[in-house]
């Protein structure tokens, strides 16, 4: 089965630098799309609290999109440790009792695509300096995460 593992902030949502605005945010209906024509199951990733992604999750109105939320209160370890990568995959794994598995993994954060890379995961990199240096453990890089979607929903990667 196949996974796709996103992390929130700059990844799912561009979080604007003024933190008067964080929560000032309104629905993408393009990328509620996207994530509706994707057909694998959908997890967050963040090392954000739970609510903070729950809120975002909330008003971007895609929180019944995916399946569970790993964040800094609900996992004993942070990304980009190693152990937390392999405890999110452990918990999907146990709860899907499938031991066949693909996981596709969206982040900004090249620390945390090296250790999934490392950990055998498909790494997407979503930043704006997608193409302006080639990382072997990044499989993938789009400038946003729409742009990742539309290619991993046509190319089924």
């Amino acid at each position: 089965m196949k996974y796709y593992i996103f992390d929130l902030d700059d990844t799912i949502y561009q979080n604007p630098k003024d933190f008067n605005k964080m929560y000032d945010i309104n629905p993408d209906i393009k990328l509620i799309n996207l994530l509706n024509n994707c057909p694998y199951q959908k997890y967050i990733y963040t090392n954000a609290t739970y609510d903070h992604a729950n809120i975002i999750l909330n008003k971007l109105e895609i929180q019944t999109l995916f399946k569970k939320i790993y964040s800094r209160d609900t996992i004993p370890s942070m990304k980009p440790n190693y152990q937390s990568i392999r405890d999110v995959e452990n918990n999907i794994i146990f709860n899907e009792n499938n031991k066949d598995n693909n996981f596709v993994f969206f982040d900004d954060l090249l620390p945390n695509l090296k250790t999934a890379k490392k950990k055998g995961w498909k790494t997407v990199w979503i930043s704006p300096f997608y193409n302006s240096i080639k990382y072997d453990f990044v499989d993938y890089s789009f400038p946003d995460i729409k742009s990742g979607m539309i290619y991993c929903n046509k190319y089924d990667i």
